[in-house]
């Protein structure tokens, strides 16, 4: 992983996808892992540095079989070239795939840790507000003010009647 699109790909990682890949079995990820496209630069020290590719479901950095996938090998890019590429595939990817119960986190998560000139990039703002959020995704200014109010509240403990029961009768 080249050091400039390891923000992007923790990022891409530490974020919530439609689908749960640890869901997934080891045959289903293999199929959505054929002939993947991986976009790389050469090191110094002849090895291979990626900064895109690697936002699909089934990536997995420590098993990658290069042999098996397209990679494209670029001669020289700038290290904010290589940073622009990381960012926008990250952000294609998960612009593309949130669960709609998390659009506000992630609205808030984009704000926080996506740089702001990819924001910029992306979306011409420097910050997302919820109207321009709900202009993009379809969901309701206030759908997301009450995704905001749901993960603002402190979550207590629910217990359910049945466990109210056996505690009640237990002894």
């Amino acid at each position: 992983m080249h050091p400039n699109a390891k923000p992007a790909f923790d990022f891409f990682f530490n974020h919530t996808h439609l689908f749960c890949r640890s869901r997934l079995n080891a045959s289903t990820l293999q199929v959505l892992n054929q002939n993947q496209t991986f976009y790389g630069i050469r090191t110094q020290e002849n090895e291979i540095a990626l900064f895109s590719g690697y936002e699909f479901i089934g990536f997995d950095l420590a098993n990658i079989e290069f042999t098996q996938h397209n990679v494209i090998i670029f001669s020289s890019l700038t290290d904010e070239e290589i940073i622009q590429q990381a960012w926008v595939a990250a952000l294609y990817v998960v612009l593309t795939s949130p669960p709609t119960k998390h659009l506000e986190e992630l609205r808030r998560v984009i704000n926080n840790l996506v740089p702001t000139d990819y924001i910029n990039l992306v979306f011409k703002k420097i910050k997302i507000s919820q109207r321009t959020w709900s202009e993009f995704n379809g969901v309701s200014r206030d759908g997301l003010a009450k995704q905001s109010q749901s993960t603002n509240k402190p979550t207590d403990l629910q217990i359910s009647i049945f466990e109210r029961l056996e505690n009640e009768y237990a002894g």
